[in-house]
């Protein structure tokens, strides 16, 4: 089982905040984590301090050399889907073939209301299906003409090419029937939410029957490559209850742990802490 490490790029004192923050995915590249995640806002109830997610994460791939680069995970209605296309292949690019682009639909109505569009969760997910059509065809296609209902292309050529192929792998967010379908058809991997990182979360139990769901759709359709079941977990006090959650949700089927830091000041010293107390029992 790999392990990544996700924070939130909402912080409050941010500015005061940015050297532990690249302190910490420094510490989590040496010690050889598989990917480092940040949450993809503009705003947020607790602070509209925020970095823009992929440049940032542009800007970690010229300090890093291994460790992969993703977002946990990115509201794809939110911005421009040609534009976002853009964005992530020059991540993959700059990175060496590190991308990892996090699909969610978005919740947060204020950041959309004041950056781009909100819409009813239908319009959001038929948005969400048609963008990442375009965003493919423009990673793997020379020239890509497009007529959707919400959004459309004209001869575009989006060069060069994102280096992993055939695209950098899509893992989705969200849980509802109509996103999990979507991950089983068109995704690499699913993210959900467990104990501590946010107020409400999947429970193991729960969480089986997600992986199964998952499982059963990509039969049916004859899916046949490897698939990322995530968890974003953020451990409490006691590394043994931490130790046992862990295993309850690798029991229902996750292959691929987050370590969510919620309090980064005490990020750095959970990363090591984690490395040394809980990863060889786990992994």
């Amino acid at each position: 089982m790999k392990i990544g490490v996700v924070i939130s790029n909402a912080q409050r004192s941010l500015l005061d905040r940015l050297k532990i923050l690249e302190d910490i995915v420094l510490e989590a590249e040496k010690l050889e984590y598989d990917a480092f995640f940040v949450t993809d806002h503009y705003m947020l109830p607790w602070s509209n301090e925020t970095l823009e997610s992929w440049i940032y994460l542009s800007y970690l791939s010229a300090k890093t050399s291994r460790i992969r680069l993703g977002t946990a995970v990115t509201p794809i209605p939110f911005r421009q889907p040609g534009v976002l296309a853009k964005m992530v292949s020059t991540l993959d690019v700059l990175s060496n073939g590190r991308a990892i682009l996090g699909v969610g639909l978005g919740w947060y109505v204020p950041e959309f209301e004041a950056y781009s569009t909100w819409d009813p969760n239908n319009v959001r997910f038929e948005k969400t299906v048609e963008a990442l059509n375009l965003i493919t065809k423009l990673w793997i296609e020379e020239k890509v003409d497009f007529e959707g209902k919400y959004y459309k292309a004209k001869e575009a050529v989006l060069l060069p090419k994102p280096i992993q192929k055939p695209h950098p792998p899509l893992w989705f967010g969200g849980i509802g029937k109509k996103m999990l379908k979507l991950a089983a058809e068109l995704g690499n991997g699913l993210i959900c939410i467990g104990p501590r990182w946010l107020p409400t979360h999947v429970t193991s139990e729960d969480y089986g029957k997600i992986v199964e769901r998952v499982r059963k759709i990509r039969e049916v359709q004859n899916k046949t490559g490897d698939f990322t079941f995530a968890c974003i977990i953020t451990p409490p006090e006691d590394m043994r209850e931490f130790i046992k959650e862990v295993e309850d949700y690798k029991r229902a089927g996750m292959n691929y742990l987050i370590l969510g830091i919620v309090r980064v000041r005490e990020g750095l010293s959970l990363v090591k802490r984690v490395y040394d107390e809980v990863i060889s029992t786990i992994t």
